[in-house]
């Protein structure tokens, strides 16, 4: 990661289960306006089952007027991490991914999906189009 440089950095909450500061990197797709309209703090709503997600990525992947961007999100300090890995062990545990509740203009869903350093990228997230 210290070879790219940030296109955000806030906070990441979700009420009961952990809130830090985290920066984003980007993977994959267009970040143009990513650092304009991704809030201070993303504020996580709710969970949803993977296969909801994949379906709507797939459907995604073939439209002509959207585009689907990764960022990937890592604690900010050393502090950071003990929240950022409870979050992670929340969603992991539970085998689902995060549904943001507070989205902008240019963004219309924004998932967080839990990946450990072990885990394959999602054949659904491929190819990357960036600095993966």
């Amino acid at each position: 990661l210290s070879r790219l440089n940030t296109i955000w950095k806030g906070f990441i909450n979700m009420q009961s289960v952990a809130k830090f500061v985290t920066k984003a990197y980007p993977v994959s797709g267009c970040f143009d306006y990513l650092s304009e309209d991704l809030p201070d703090t993303i504020h996580i709503g709710g969970r949803i089952l993977p296969k909801t997600v994949w379906d709507y990525v797939g459907k995604l992947k073939s439209s002509l007027s959207k585009e689907l961007c990764l960022i990937r999100f890592h604690p900010a300090t050393e502090e950071e991490e003990v929240a950022y890995i409870s979050l992670y062990s929340y969603f992991s545990s539970r085998g689902r991914f995060g549904v943001v509740a507070n989205n902008n203009r240019h963004i219309k869903d924004l998932y967080l999906i839990p990946l450990s350093t072990k885990d394959p990228i999602p054949s659904k997230l491929l190819p990357f189009e960036g600095p993966g």
